[in-house]
Order: C-alpha cells, then sequence, then structure tokens
C-alpha cells in the first residue's frame, strides 16, 4: 500500500512527465512550422479590455461670408420704430443661416445708435434728435453675437441729407451745419456740398446732398464718427455712398484745392468737366477717404472687417449701357483692392426695379467673375437681390456661382425683401442647410 508521501511524489513525476512530452512536441511542431515560433510561455491572459470608440474628427466648419443687408427702411418708419423688430431680423437671420448682418447706422449724418457726433435719426421717434430710449446698435450686437452672428456697422458716408432743404436743428449739431461753418456758403449753397455743372448743390426731393470728398474737414467728421462707433463690439464697418454723385463736382472746396489753393480759397475757378486730370483727382479723393478708414480699423484690431459696398459695374466693358463706378461716379474700387485699402468690396449687382431684372443671370455671372479676376487676393463679395423679380431658384443659382468662381461669400440686399417673400426656410434647406463661419482676414494677422 503506497503511504501519502510515495503518492505525492508518484503524481508530481506523472505531472512533469508530461509536461516534458508536451514541451518536445511543440518544439517539434514549431520546427515543422518555419520556426514560427520558438518559445511558448505559460501566461495566465487578463480580461480583454473594452475599447475606447476614438472619435472622428469633426472637419473644419465651412468659410463663408453670408451677408444680409438691413437697411433702416427695413424695420423704421416715418414715425417711430420698435425694439422688437430686433428680435424678428436676428431670429430670421439665424434660421435662415446668415453670419452677418450689416446693419444701418447712420443714413442721413444721424445716428442709430447713442452718439455725441451726431443726432439720433427721426425714424426712430418721428423727432430728429429725440433719444428713443434705446439702443440699436447695441440691442443688435447683443441678439446677434448670442446666435453668433457678427455685426458690422453699415453708415452712408457722404450723404448729409435727403433732399435740398436746409438741415434741422438738433443737439448734438447737424453735420450740416458744421459743413457750413467751416467751409462757408455761396449765395445760400453750402460751399462744401458736392455741386453741379449749373453751378448749384447736387440734390433732387429723393436724392442726397452730400458732403463734398475734396474736404479734409469732411473726411475728418466721418471717421470721427467710424471712432465713436467702435466703441461697439462691432465686427466690421460697412461704407455705402463711397462715391461722388453722378457727374463731376464743381464745389469750390474741390475747385481751390484742384489748383493747389486752400479749401476755402475766394477765386471763382471755373469747372474742368471734361478733364481726365480732374477725373483722375476726383477719384483720388474717394481712394484717400477709404484708405484712411482703413487705417483706422486695420490698426485697431485684427479680427476688425473693413468693407464697402460698390458700383455693380466698375467699367461697362461690354456695351450694356449701364452706368459705371470707374466713370461716372469716380469710385475706383478695384484700386482699393489691388492697392489692399480695404479688406472686402460687396459689388451691388441688384435693383430696386420690380418689374424688370437688368442684371440677369448671365449678366450677373459677368460682373462677379470680373470683380473676382481684380481680387488681388482681397475679398469680393457679391451682391444678390432679394427682390420680386428674382424668385428663389434665381437667389441660389446666384449663390452657387458665387462659390463656383471663388468668391469668399456673398451678400443679399435686403431683410425688407427676404421677409417679405420669406425665403428663409429656403436658404436652410438648401444653400444654406451646411453651417458656415465667417473667413478670418489674414493679411490683419
Amino acid at each position: 500500500m503506497w503511504q501519502p508521501r510515495q503518492k505525492l511524489i508518484l503524481v508530481v513525476g506523472i505531472v512533469l512527465s508530461m509536461l516534458v512530452i508536451i514541451s518536445a512536441a511543440i518544439a517539434t511542431s514549431s520546427q515543422a512550422n518555419d520556426n514560427e515560433l520558438t518559445h511558448m510561455p505559460f501566461v495566465i491572459m487578463a480580461p480583454t479590455p473594452t475599447p475606447t470608440p476614438t472619435p472622428t474628427p469633426k472637419p473644419d466648419q465651412k468659410k463663408e461670408f453670408r451677408g444680409l443687408w438691413v437697411t433702416r427702411y427695413d424695420w423704421t418708419t416715418s414715425t417711430g420704430a420698435d425694439s422688437g423688430k430686433i428680435d424678428e431680423i436676428v431670429n430670421n437671420a439665424s434660421l435662415a443661416g446668415f453670419n452677418v448682418i450689416l446693419f444701418q447706422v447712420r443714413g442721413e449724418a444721424d445716428a442709430y445708435y447713442a452718439s455725441s457726433l451726431e443726432p439720433w435719426s427721426k425714424r426712430l421717434s418721428g423727432t430728429w434728435g429725440q433719444n428713443p430710449g434705446w439702443d440699436p446698435l447695441d440691442l443688435m450686437i447683443q441678439k446677434a453675437h448670442a446666435r453668433g452672428i457678427q455685426v458690422h456697422a453699415y453708415i452712408n458716408t457722404y450723404p448729409v441729407l435727403i433732399g435740398c432743404s436746409p438741415g434741422p436743428l438738433t443737439n448734438p449739431q447737424h453735420f450740416y451745419y458744421l459743413i457750413k461753418n467751416q467751409h462757408g456758403e455761396n449765395d445760400g449753397k453750402l460751399r462744401g456740398l458736392m455741386w453741379n455743372s449749373g453751378g448749384s448743390v447736387a440734390c433732387s426731393s429723393s436724392d442726397y446732398q452730400r458732403a463734398s470728398p475734396a474736404s479734409p474737414f469732411n473726411d475728418d467728421h466721418m471717421l470721427a464718427v467710424a471712432a465713436d462707433i467702435l466703441r461697439y463690439d462691432v465686427d466690421g464697418l460697412h461704407l455705402d455712398h463711397i462715391r461722388y454723385a453722378s457727374g463731376t463736382s464743381c464745389d469750390p472746396v474741390s475747385l481751390c484745392r484742384y489748383n493747389d489753393q486752400a479749401e476755402n480759397c475766394s477765386q471763382n475757378y471755373s469747372c474742368p468737366l471734361a478733364s481726365s486730370s480732374y477725373k483722375d483727382w476726383q477719384r483720388a479723393q474717394v481712394n484717400g477717404t477709404v484708405n484712411k478708414f482703413y487705417q483706422l480699423v486695420a490698426n485697431r484690431n485684427e479680427n476688425l472687417w473693413l468693407s464697402a459696398a460698390v458700383w455693380p459695374t466698375y467699367v461697362d466693358y461690354w456695351g450694356w449701357g449701364y452706368s459705371q463706378g470707374y466713370h461716372d461716379y469716380f469710385q475706383d474700387s478695384k484700386t482699393w483692392l489691388q492697392d489692399g485699402y480695404i479688406d472686402g468690396i460687396m459689388p451691388m449687382i441688384y435693383s430696386w426695379n420690380t418689374s424688370t431684372d437688368p442684371f440677369r443671370l448671365n449678366r450677373w455671372k459677368t460682373l462677379v467673375a470680373d470683380f473676382q479676376n481684380s481680387s488681388d487676393g482681397r475679398y469680393v463679395i457679391p451682391g444678390i437681390g432679394g427682390t420680386a423679380f428674382l424668385s428663389f431658384s434665381e437667389i441660389e443659382a446666384r449663390i452657387n456661382y458665387a462659390r463656383q468662381v471663388g468668391t469668399i461669400g456673398h451678400a443679399i440686399f435686403s431683410y425688407g425683401y427676404m421677409n417679405q417673400y420669406q425665403y428663409f426656410d429656403d436658404l436652410k434647406a438648401g444653400p444654406y442647410s451646411e453651417p458656415a463661419s465667417v473667413p478670418n482676414i489674414p493679411w490683419h494677422q
């Protein structure tokens, strides 16, 4: 009979013998399989961990400027304005997928914000200079920024007043009287306003009296207004009416300076209507004003935009019979791009006519391509009109072409038309179905 100790020795021996036999078999098998395994350790396997999914990196959000012009007429009346319209505008812009609101804050040397330089607009309360009790620009910024929408303060630059009457008596004093005090008048006509070839102030019942681009004083006032606006957390400054009235200006300030005299000289110079050098000189006055705005904006904040609405036809190379920014309004917008003192221009390739479309699609494309080919690394943001004759399919076709030709984005004129035809859902379901962020400005970095 085996003793317990002997049994234990026997069992251990048997186990060791089996291990030797198994090891030999494994070694033989390894050699037979081209020595793929040379060692088989005795391993206790840990539980297999559950892998953590690697998140799929999100692609960069699409970069595209999607601008919506909001004019003062889109949300005010001649008797006043309702602050609730600001909520409506922002809600609809956000629903559609716009990322920039171009919000008008200066129309005829008036203010839609708290200004110590220019009076409150009469369209806010029905009375020139009356505080409406709220600040439209401040409210727009709060509401839009909460939705991730930029606000670019949109100003009429040279316009002083609609119609041909004297300015209103306000506190602060209206720009009309500042010009009068600085430059004086001839026979009741302000010397510092634009004049037509007949020697009268260029104006009509439905058009503006405009400040002379030749006046450094006028420039200084407009730049002070712009600096005042930049107290607000705006994302850009947008210039409109940055051009002459149609035709050469024969105002005394321009004629004195063109003839190398002090701007308030007493000489009566004849107006060189046909002079190409005088026309070039007028373009240089506007260019100089734009450049001053750019120095103000670009040196303040690397993310702050300076843009301008420009005449839709720079030069009518095609013989269509259109008026021309370069020749008729002395607006040399391509030079602003090429010389680098504008971040973006927005050609206004649309019409206010509600029955015919002078800028039908093929011509719209031609004009966009012409500007884009002259962008010189700056931004061209073509304007699209949301007017009666332009169906949503026409708007979408223009957006698609702007993308195809390589513009950085586009802007739609204006909120009032878009609201009238309720195109916000169409944008969201169509060309704005994918969100987009506003492009940065690399030359400001």
